[in-house]
């Protein structure tokens, strides 16, 4: 708010007060008036006129500096009419009425979308539950029951599995903090257990794997972490290459973090997608052949480092390799 567009919504008062100075004139020349007289009274009046509109425009400049200062302050901004001071003038409290009343009827709206929201998630991890029963069952029948067919089955509802995981990761994202526990682990023994549930599909997709200083400790959540490098390494199967697919697992040991390196020698990405692959939804061009894509899994990746204070950072070239770094603190504050 500035003087000039305040001078310039006041235009029809002050040209109210021009006419009236005008009609003022005219009336005190009539009556015969000496004119320095006359000049001093429109001086007097032009002068108390300017200093009303001045001290009416600091009124409304402070009482909005304020509120943009409280403004600036809330993380909520929607509860600002909570916060502010009640207006003292008619016309603004007019106007701050109108306020509450909006802010009332959003508020409302706002909880009725949480419970709405809390419901579900509610009913999505009580779902994720329920169907990892018959989903671990499948799996027993198959193991049980070895041949062709069961091994082939047994492919499909890992995936199945990995897609409820995501579901249910997704559902929890807003909650990562409530459910994470900090504390030193060996990075080796996550990358080992995460190579074990994969094993077959590795086996399968005849990837070799290759791991180099992996024997290093860091701060971190160890089912949050094994959950981001699963995602990963599946990625990795997914866009592999069919001639001698290989994952190389490495780490480089910093004096205050640890950069955990996944190098696959797959189809890649093109150079002008690297910076989207993290983005919910982003399948990319190499994506979109694969029927299965969901461009959820590194979305993941990229949220729940985020949440658990560490970084992700990708680089690829298309039928060349793709590679994500995982940077681990080793702060024990973390």
């Amino acid at each position: 708010m500035n003087f000039s567009k305040y001078a310039k919504d006041k235009m029809n008062t002050i040209l109210g007060f021009i006419v009236y100075c005008l009609l003022l004139v005219t009336y005190l020349k009539a009556m015969q008036v000496n004119s320095n007289v006359i000049w001093v009274v429109v001086c007097v009046s032009c002068i108390f006129f300017g200093v009303g509109v001045v001290v009416s425009f600091w009124e409304k400049y402070a009482y909005f500096r304020n509120i943009n200062r409280i403004m600036d302050g809330l993380e909520e901004k929607y509860l600002i009419s909570e916060v502010i001071e009640k207006p003292r003038r008619e016309e603004n409290l007019a106007h701050f009425r109108i306020l509450k009343r909006a802010n009332k009827s959003m508020l409302e709206n706002v909880n009725q979308v949480r419970n709405a929201q809390k419901a579900y998630k509610e009913y999505i991890e009580s779902w994720v539950h329920e169907i990892k029963i018959p989903i671990t069952s499948s799996k027993l029948l198959c193991e049980n029951h070895p041949s062709e067919v069961t091994e082939k089955l047994e492919n499909e509802i890992e995936e199945i599995h990995n897609f409820v995981e995501q579901a249910l990761f997704y559902a929890r994202l807003d909650q990562v903090s409530n459910d994470f526990i900090i504390r030193e682990i060996n990075l080796g023994e996550i990358i080992k257990s995460v190579l074990a549930r994969n094993k077959k599909i590795m086996i399968q997709n005849n990837m070799k794997v290759s791991l180099q200083n992996c024997d290093v400790t860091a701060y971190t959540d160890e089912k949050w972490l094994e959950f981001i490098l699963h995602q990963i390494m599946m990625n990795s199967v997914q866009y592999k290459t069919e001639k001698n697919p290989e994952i190389r697992i490495e780490m480089k040991e910093n004096k205050g973090n640890v950069v955990l390196s996944v190098r696959d020698n797959g189809i890649g990405v093109k150079t002008s997608e690297i910076d989207r692959i993290f983005e919910k939804g982003f399948t990319g061009t190499n994506g979109r052949k694969q029927k299965k894509s969901t461009g959820i899994g590194l979305y993941l990746c990229k949220r729940l480092c985020k949440e658990l204070g560490m970084e992700i950072e990708a680089e690829a070239e298309e039928n060349e390799f793709m590679e994500v770094r995982i940077i681990i603190p080793r702060n024990k504050k973390m």
